[in-house]
């Protein structure tokens, strides 16, 4: 009887290890799962119920991103902390984000240092990038230049696009370390051909002042039309500025001014979200409308725009 249990539990061991699915099967599913394949999504969850931690880091990250699964960060939090506990390096880094990142009591940033760094001690690069970003803001953590910058250095020694683009601007801006321009130019500009959206927004910036490279209007807009289209709230504004304005050799286009503006106010970008209102308010490249004024002003308010908290007060104050 007893050698029987033993060889249940031998077959049983090898029909789990047969059930873990590859990183390339556990994609796949969840794809099919995003495009609403409901065989596919039951499949992915059996294998994450079933204690496989790239089945539980893929559902994750369905919760996380909202496809094929309603948008839940506290299942997603669920789901990443039982890969992590499995030691799966992807998992602890995405579960630190969620807690660096979630808005209200889900925000947690000890929980989001303790996951960084658990990663970044076993050498994964984001994770490395990461910490030493919150090192470098003093964000739940007192703020610690010398140790940023060794964790910087070691995920920079990985080619880590945030780590590039961190250091460099230490370099640039002589924080923590000896000023060099050059060096920390070299350093975003790398980060930026690996297509970190963060750095194809400061490169663009840099292109249009001649800060520390040769000033060319064409790379500026480039660069930024790059980090725009990947979403990336800052250069949406600013590009929706351009167009305004008719800035970096392109002329004034009120339509594609707004388009910009109301992607970067979508992500509750608050500039973005005055200036919108501001449009709505003077009918500039749009019908006049009070209420959405009103409406983009109060959004910018809650975001902790000053102007629009000026602008909403002077509304509510009734006029004597």
């Amino acid at each position: 009887m007893r050698r029987f249990l033993v060889v249940c539990a031998a077959v049983c061991s090898l029909a789990a290890c047969a059930s873990v699915l590859t990183q390339q099967d556990a994609e796949k599913l969840a794809v099919e799962a995003a495009h609403g394949d409901t065989k596919a999504g039951e499949t992915l969850e059996k294998h994450a119920q079933a204690g496989d931690p790239v089945a539980q880091r893929m559902m994750g990250a369905m919760y996380s991103s909202g496809r094929g699964v309603p948008r839940n960060d506290k299942f997603a939090i669920d789901w990443f902390r039982k890969a992590a506990l499995q030691g799966d390096l992807p998992s602890m880094h995405d579960l630190a984000v969620i807690y660096a990142r979630a808005p209200g009591k889900l925000r947690n940033t000890q929980e989001a240092l303790k996951w960084f760094r658990a990663a970044a001690e076993k050498g994964y690069a984001r994770s490395q990038a990461n910490l030493a970003y919150m090192l470098i803001e003093g964000d739940g953590t007192p703020q610690d230049l010398p140790q940023a910058k060794a964790w910087l250095d070691k995920a920079v020694a990985q080619h880590e696009p945030f780590g590039e683009f961190l250091l460099g601007k230490m370099y640039r801006e002589g924080r923590g370390v000896k000023e060099d321009i050059p060096r920390g130019t070299r350093l975003i500009e790398q980060a930026a051909d690996a297509n970190l959206r963060q750095a194809q927004f400061e490169l663009a910036l840099m292109y249009h002042d001649g800060a520390g490279v040769e000033k060319s209007n064409t790379k500026a807009l480039d660069l930024l039309q790059k980090s725009a289209n990947q979403g990336y709230a800052n250069a949406q504004y600013v590009l929706a500025v351009v167009y305004h304005q008719g800035m970096l050799g392109l002329k004034k286009d009120m339509k594609r001014s707004i388009v910009w503006m109301r992607r970067a106010a979508n992500q509750n970008f608050a500039p973005a979200q005055f200036q919108l209102g501001l449009y709505y308010a003077n009918g500039d490249g749009v019908k006049k409308d009070a209420r959405q004024a009103y409406a983009w002003m109060l959004e910018a308010a809650k975001n902790g725009s000053p102007e629009a908290r000026k602008f909403v007060k002077r509304i509510r104050t009734p006029q004597k």
